[in-house]
């Protein structure tokens, strides 16, 4: 009888773009920041030597053998670059972006190489404009003597990192060029532990609690349009109120009067004139032979206020 190997288990690149691990690896990065303070605050001499020791003790030197699979990998490899760069924003203080710039130098460089089968790797770095200028301004910032000894060497790095063109541009970042725009894309939610007594819900069938959230959305919904709508109280307010101002100024100009087939006629010249040289049809006009009909009868222009 053939026997038939089971397949092998893939992450989806939407794990790497949702909560659980976006949320796991900037907790690590925190953790891997103020680490790097502690030590720091013993002994600053060798900084970079300092870092590479955390760096391996803490598991990092691990991060590039978590998925192999070239699709979801490349998923894996976008994020996490973009995890490190999200700390070297200006609003971050110099000393935290000189060590997540360690971070990113390290852990872009030590990508697997030479290995059977090959690794998918990133070639370049997507990065706004924005957050390139202050990468490059970030040496300058360490002038302190609590951050002069790290000067040197995120100078070297950052030197290195342009030498190398790792860097791929991208527009401003509020507007939003990377892909996917914001993460966490995906939000897990526990919703804890399942009851066995309850029965359970069977495929394409709303639970209680889904036909509850549903009635909510779709109540605040028609609330929403009711706002938005006005009632026929309303409109029949409006309605009588349109009367009265209508009958008021027929009487104040009186129908049939000089004044009304004066004015009638100033209508009407004054839209002749206004399309006076155009090369269209002046009789096809919209409403123009309604205008000129009522001026010239009983009422005039005031009785096309219907």
């Amino acid at each position: 009888m053939a026997t038939v190997n089971r397949g092998a288990v893939v992450l989806q690149p939407a794990y790497f773009t949702s909560s659980v691990f976006v949320k796991a690896l900037r907790d690590d990065i925190t953790n891997l920041v103020h680490t790097f303070h502690e030590k720091y605050k013993e002994d600053n001499t060798k900084p970079f030597e300092l870092f590479k020791t955390l760096w391996s003790a803490q598991g990092w030197k691990w991060m590039h053998f978590k998925v192999f699979d070239s699709r979801t990998r490349q998923t894996f490899l976008n994020v996490t670059v973009r995890l490190f760069l999200e700390r070297m924003v200006k609003t971050e203080a110099p000393f935290v972006r000189t060590v997540v710039l360690f971070g990113l130098y390290t852990f872009f460089n030590t990508q697997p190489t030479g290995s059977a089968p090959a690794l998918r790797g990133l070639s370049h770095i997507p990065i706004p404009i924005d957050q390139y200028a202050s990468l490059i301004a970030l040496p300058g910032t360490l002038t302190t003597p609590y951050l002069a000894p790290l000067q040197p060497f995120a100078s070297y790095v950052v030197s290195a990192l342009v030498d190398a063109q790792v860097f791929h541009l991208l527009p401003n970042s509020e507007l939003g060029v990377l892909n996917p725009r914001d993460i966490p894309r995906e939000i897990f939610v526990e919703e804890g532990l399942i009851d066995s007594n309850q029965p359970q819900r069977k495929g394409g069938h709303y639970s209680k609690r889904d036909k509850v959230i549903k009635a909510r959305t779709a109540l605040d919904a028609v609330g929403r349009w009711a706002e938005r709508t006005p009632s026929p109280s309303a409109a029949k307010t409006t309605r009588t109120r349109y009367e009265a101002e209508k009958t008021r100024l027929v009487q104040e100009i009186g129908v049939g009067s000089a004044g009304e087939r004066e004015a009638s006629q100033g209508v009407v010249e004054r839209l002749l004139e206004a399309h006076a040289g155009s090369d269209g049809d002046i009789e096809a006009w919209t409403g123009l032979a309604r205008v000129q009909t009522a001026s010239g009868s009983a009422g005039g222009m005031l009785r096309m206020l219907q």
